[in-house]
């Protein structure tokens, strides 16, 4: 079976996909990890921040 249209080689089959070794190479360090973890803080920072500037300039043009 070809898994070609998911971007695989040709000739790469069922066994390509289940093969677990060839995600040895994608084990983060320590520095990654900690960006992963600040990505989701610093979006949740800038969505509170955008939300009282939203909320401050609606109650100012209603008063």
């Amino acid at each position: 079976m070809e898994f070609d249209n998911v971007g695989l080689r040709y000739g790469a089959g069922v066994e390509a996909l289940t093969d677990l070794s060839s995600l040895a190479g994608l084990a983060f360090l320590l520095y990654g990890w900690i960006i992963l973890a600040l990505i989701p803080l610093a979006v949740t920072a800038l969505a509170m921040l955008m939300a009282r500037f939203t909320v401050i300039s609606a109650l100012k043009k209603m008063l």
